[in-house]
């Protein structure tokens, strides 16, 4: 038998085991699956060292530092006497009953009332407001970021945590690996140098990646800052000039960020030491990270009804280590939920099935379903799997936007005047069932009607995609659009 026929057989096997042994077995939208399996016939070598590099996953359940994590920072809550009732407001309104209902359920997140959800409207006013809450610090300020550059907003970041840190300041700084992999190896050093902490999340080591199970592509995308317990930021800016607009390739970036106070920036907390955990294995479970001050005297009250002014905020993480995909299925309850309007602003809109159905049944049911995207991402083969979902939502009267002043990068939706959320969750199959995300879910007529006036301002900067799109595409153009369609489950 000759050395090219043995090499084929072996190929052949190895595709046989990859597909029955993994690829079928695992509970995976049956489109991926199918993806997947074509990739490993189609491209023996290629395709199989796609999947086991980013395909492969392991069973889907909370790790054990993420449980320990969990207990641990329970247990901090419960000493600082803060009972499951604060987080469980009562009354709520019945659609929004129906989402806190299943964060609760399916991963035991609880909302909280009387916090204040300020929107802070693209990258200068939400530094501004990092900045002012920073400098307002007295005990210890918890940064975590998929993306921190080196150039001089980086730098104007380091430096202000640095002061602080020399002024006893606790500071800590967690960076997903691969979001900044531009950061110099002695970046933080002046801040370690001062007391100061940092660690990368998820370093990748091509080395151990089978020996510890985990995935390359499972990024820690989450933008989150606490101040002393008591001031909470999280949506979708990073770190760095570009978000600034001040990229000549890029130009305006528009995005949109959250301030919280209250107490819902305890569960922002929580989320932060749980990461922080996962990255260093040091547990933060003292209570001055968890302050009764957050929480306002008449929060003790749990059956006093929430107003506009005191929203019901729910923190919402999903990942890879947790089992139900949480973002996606509140998406999904929201949009059936959903009587008068449904706008969504993504940067990256590549929706499986499910939340495609859920838009083009509320469009057809009478509800004014608008999405508005970049007209160009920083990804080609995006833009083109994007594009692939238009035909349908423009057939069932959904508004589709393309943002064409710059590059919309905001992750928002609103749905009626009863809820919104910003966060750091795409939509798109790497946001919902692949990476760390989190999103702030609040539910208040207040924040729904500012966050709507946000979305139908931006309009100002896009051009509607006309009814008739499709017919103006040339058969070459709807071709790729088809083409990397069939490609989105692995996006």
């Amino acid at each position: 038998m000759s050395i090219g026929v043995i090499v084929l057989l072996a190929l052949l096997t190895l595709q046989l085991v990859i597909i029955f042994g993994f690829v079928l077995l695992e509970r995976r939208d049956p489109a991926a699956t199918l993806a997947w399996i074509l990739s490993v016939m189609l491209l023996p070598v290629v395709g199989v060292l796609l999947y086991l590099f980013f395909g492969l996953r392991t069973k889907r359940r909370r790790t054990k530092t993420s449980e320990r994590s969990a207990a641990r920072v329970d247990e901090a809550l419960v000493a600082q006497g803060l009972t499951p009732a604060v987080f469980q407001p009562q009354p709520v309104a019945g659609r929004a009953k129906s989402l806190t209902k299943l964060a609760e359920n399916a991963s035991g997140i609880r909302a909280s009332q009387n916090n204040r959800a300020t929107i802070l409207h693209n990258a200068a006013n939400t530094y501004r407001a990092l900045v002012d809450a920073i400098h307002a610090a007295k005990h210890h300020i918890h940064v975590e970021f998929y993306i921190i550059q080196p150039d001089e907003t980086g730098q104007a970041l380091r430096e202000l945590l640095v002061a602080r840190a020399a002024e006893g300041v606790e500071v800590r700084v967690l960076c997903d690996a691969v979001g900044s992999w531009s950061l110099p190896a002695d970046f933080w050093a002046p801040l370690e140098a001062h007391g100061g902490e940092f660690a990368y999340f998820s370093p990748v080591r091509l080395l151990a990646r089978f020996r510890r199970r985990d995935r390359i592509n499972y990024r820690n995308h989450r933008k989150i800052v606490v101040v002393d317990g008591q001031v909470g930021f999280t949506g979708g800016i990073n770190v760095g000039r570009e978000y600034l607009g001040l990229d000549p390739d890029v130009g305006e970036w528009r995005d949109t960020h959250v301030r919280i106070d209250g107490p819902a920036v305890l569960a922002l907390q929580e989320v932060f030491v749980e990461d922080w955990l996962v990255a260093t294995d040091r547990l933060l479970d003292h209570s001055a990270y968890f302050p009764t001050g957050t929480l306002s005297p008449s929060t003790a009250q749990a059956e006093t009804p929430a107003t506009d002014d005191d929203a019901i905020v729910q923190i919402v993480a999903s990942g890879p280590d947790r089992p139900w995909s949480l973002i996606h299925r509140l998406y999904f309850q929201a949009i059936t939920e959903a009587r008068d309007r449904v706008w969504i602003t993504s940067p990256y809109f590549i929706p499986d099935r499910i939340i495609q159905e859920a838009l083009v049944t509320a469009s057809l049911r009478g509800v004014d379903v608008r999405l508005l995207v970049p007209k160009r991402t920083d990804n080609w083969l995006v833009d083109l799997a994007s594009r692939s979902y238009y035909a349908e939502l423009l057939e069932a009267g959904v508004a589709v936007w393309e943002y064409d002043r710059g590059f919309v990068h905001a992750k928002t939706l609103v749905v009626d005047d009863w809820f919104g959320t910003i966060g750091s969750a795409n939509m798109d199959n790497r946001s919902f069932h692949i990476n760390y995300e989190l999103n702030a879910f609040v539910y208040g007529a207040a924040f729904c009607a500012e966050l709507a006036g946000q979305f139908e301002g931006d309009l100002d900067g896009a051009s509607p995609v006309s009814a008739d799109w499709e017919l103006k595409q040339s058969y070459g153009r709807r071709i790729l659009y088809s083409t990397a369609g069939l490609l989105s489950p692995l996006l």
